[in-house]
């Protein structure tokens, strides 16, 4: 069994292993972060500018502008500026990168959900909520010879294929792939900030995004003091009583014979 595995019954040298290395780990929140903001300088944020409405002012599904967030020297800059160059248009990328920023329709759950866009789609009595698919724009659903088409697209492309690859596809997946890690590494830094309550961090910890109860300190005295009677300064020292209430957790267990020395 690795290190770490146990979740709810553990015996004490597996949870002093377990706290030991995130307190550990709390101290270099810091140094990861630093990383972290350094991959994305590298890497850029690709941002879609949506229209709104006139007269609401919301934010609807028209796509006005591409920003990159970032140093013009960014990789993704550099991949735009290629795509650009090569003849291709940045709205064809993606509708949505970074879906969930707060200015995205919908509050970033536009996407389509529940419906299909093919020309098969459009033989379904079905709409979309994607205002450039909906069948009604185009006349409503309606029977279709698409095969006609296809066969015609199929032979069109043929010749091409590898030069749509290379000026297309490939870029653009490329485009996806690094965005979607800026937003993972976002979301890394967002945990690292919860967890550490941004002690040694540039980025804020506030508590209307994070709740105290959820931060390492707070958890590794919740668990110390179910182990053993907290002091009245809030130390909980191994050395003193049971806790009050670690009878009622029987998965928490002391060490067997020749258990001390190992978390496993």
């Amino acid at each position: 069994m690795p290190s770490f595995s146990s979740i709810d019954t553990l015996r004490r040298s597996q949870w002093r292993a377990l706290r030991q290395f995130v307190l550990d780990e709390r101290r270099d929140a810091g140094a990861r972060e630093a990383v972290i903001s350094a991959e994305q300088r590298r890497i850029g944020k690709v941002r879609i500018l949506y229209g709104r409405d006139p007269e609401t002012g919301e934010v609807n599904q028209v796509r006005e502008g591409v920003v990159i967030d970032g140093s013009p020297d960014c990789a993704l800059a550099k991949l735009v500026q290629a795509y650009i160059a090569l003849g291709g248009n940045p709205f064809d990328i993606s509708m949505f990168l970074y879906s969930n920023d707060a200015e995205c329709p919908g509050s970033g759950f536009a996407y389509p959900k529940g419906f299909t866009y093919s020309m098969q789609g459009q033989e379904q009595d079905s709409d979309s909520n994607i205002e450039k698919y909906k069948p009604s724009r185009i006349g409503g659903t309606r029977e279709t010879q698409s095969e006609v088409i296809a066969s015609n697209i199929s032979l069109l492309r043929r010749f091409s294929a590898k030069e749509m690859y290379y000026k297309r596809i490939l870029i653009e997946e490329r485009i996806i792939k690094l965005s979607d890690l800026y937003e993972q590494l976002e979301q890394e830094r967002t945990v690292l900030l919860g967890a550490v309550r941004g002690v040694g961090m540039k980025a804020v910890y506030t508590t209307d995004r994070f709740q105290d109860s959820h931060t390492v300190p707070v958890l590794v005295y919740t668990i110390d003091s179910i182990w053993n009677q907290p002091d009245e300064d809030g130390r909980v020292p191994t050395s003193n009583p049971a806790g009050e209430t670690l009878g009622q957790f029987p998965m928490l267990m002391d060490d067997a014979p020749g258990d001390d020395n190992n978390a496993l």
